[in-house]
């Protein structure tokens, strides 16, 4: 079958080939960086082609601003606002749920039955994962929340981190799971939990009575644990601690979603790990901080420099006040790039002001890579290309 120039076989071994680059950057295994941005051009352009045909509001939108078949617009890479998962009616999410499956139609390729029964946001989001739609909720901190649909393969992709090989990577069933996040599934921090509690031998959410005894078992056992979820919560259960303990070797700290409005105490994420590191002592290389947004199926994990690494399944994008890319080292709006989005858009830019950089890191991991200091847009800029208010036109 050929879906917008590209048949689906051809498509799956591109998808490889670029799973199988990333995995071997993020090894230590080197990398053809040439060959991945020819390869992440391709499959951005054979998206954007069927995005056009499967997406009502996209192929709208692209044919107002006239932009390539190749997905550029005016020389540069055509970008989205991250509102494009924001445009929905507030009003239906406790009203007309009807109306928000419809809008997903619009926004991505998923084109949901809307799930009888669904009376509220949790029973909606459960009736569209048994039609293989799974919709991912953001923590709403720049406003209203993002609502992200996939289908399966996009999850596989997210489940994966799209093949890049995390820092803390063990194989499954080898290491016990401290989940400092709520139950659930709801924002990407949590689908990332699931994924890592249903490969741990076993696992345990902070909040649970036994969580301290837990992590006890593990030490007598000698088992890895690794430690998962927010700032807040990694500080909230390294205050809870009596006294100093020891993990097992190849233990790990792993934070990610940043401190979001309301948290307790807050500050800087790398003197928290390094606080973990001694209080827990766990190698300091073993304790890192991870970026994502939850639109993305992959992260940017830090590096004892503090250099978040963006791996070579994305590029990252600058763009300035009138949202044109900017070339080169810039410090601005980011935008990142992703081929493994293959429900929606890949190609959002997010709301947070970063500093990008091409130099190459003192940790010897070739690519692009994101200073310290990452923070949320100040105020609202004006929407990239309106998108927001043609979704229902």
């Amino acid at each position: 079958m050929v879906q917008g120039g590209v048949t689906f076989t051809g498509r799956l071994g591109l998808l490889a080939e670029l799973v199988t680059g990333a995995r071997g950057w993020s090894s230590g295994a080197g990398v053809d960086e040439p060959a991945m941005a020819v390869l992440r051009a391709d499959l951005l352009a054979d998206n954007h082609r069927r995005h056009v045909g499967s997406i009502p509001a996209y192929a709208r939108l692209s044919a107002e601003l006239q932009v390539a078949p190749d997905g550029r617009h005016d020389g540069a890479p055509f970008l989205l606002s991250d509102e494009w998962f924001k445009g929905y009616d507030g009003a239906w999410l406790d009203g007309d749920l009807p109306a928000l499956t419809a809008w997903l139609g619009e926004v991505s390729t998923v084109h949901p039955t809307h799930p009888a029964g669904a009376t509220d946001l949790a029973s909606w989001r459960a009736g569209l994962r048994a039609d293989d739609v799974f919709v991912t909720i953001s923590s709403g901190t720049a406003g209203s929340r993002s609502l992200v649909p996939r289908d399966r393969m996009t999850l596989t992709a997210l489940r994966s981190s799209s093949g890049v090989r995390l820092p803390w990577a063990l194989a499954p069933g080898v290491y016990d799971a401290l989940l400092l996040t709520p139950r659930g599934m709801g924002s990407g921090l949590q689908s990332g939990a699931s994924g890592m509690a249903a490969a741990a031998r076993r696992a345990r959410h902070d909040e649970d009575p036994d969580a301290l005894d837990f992590v006890r078992a593990a030490i007598a056992d000698g088992q890895p644990l690794l430690a998962y979820g927010s700032p807040a919560r990694l500080q909230r259960w390294l205050a809870c601690l009596e006294a100093p303990i020891t993990l097992p070797q190849r233990s790990c700290v792993v934070t990610g979603g940043g401190w979001k409005r309301g948290d307790d105490g807050g500050g800087d994420v790398f003197e928290l790990l390094d606080s973990a590191a001694r209080l827990l002592a766990v190698p300091r290389d073993r304790c890192v901080d991870t970026y994502s947004t939850a639109e993305l199926n992959t992260v940017l994990v830090s590096c004892p420099h503090r250099r978040y690494h963006v791996p070579p399944v994305l590029e990252a994008v600058i763009v300035d006040e009138q949202l044109a890319a900017v070339e080169g080292d810039a410090d601005g709006r980011l935008a990142l790039l992703e081929p493994m989005a293959l429900a929606y858009p890949g190609r959002l830019m997010t709301s947070d002001v970063v500093r990008l950089r091409h130099d190459p890191c003192p940790c010897g991991l070739p690519g692009q890579t994101l200073l310290p200091g990452i923070e949320r847009m100040r105020g609202a800029l004006a929407r990239g290309c309106g998108v927001s208010d043609r979704l229902a036109s």
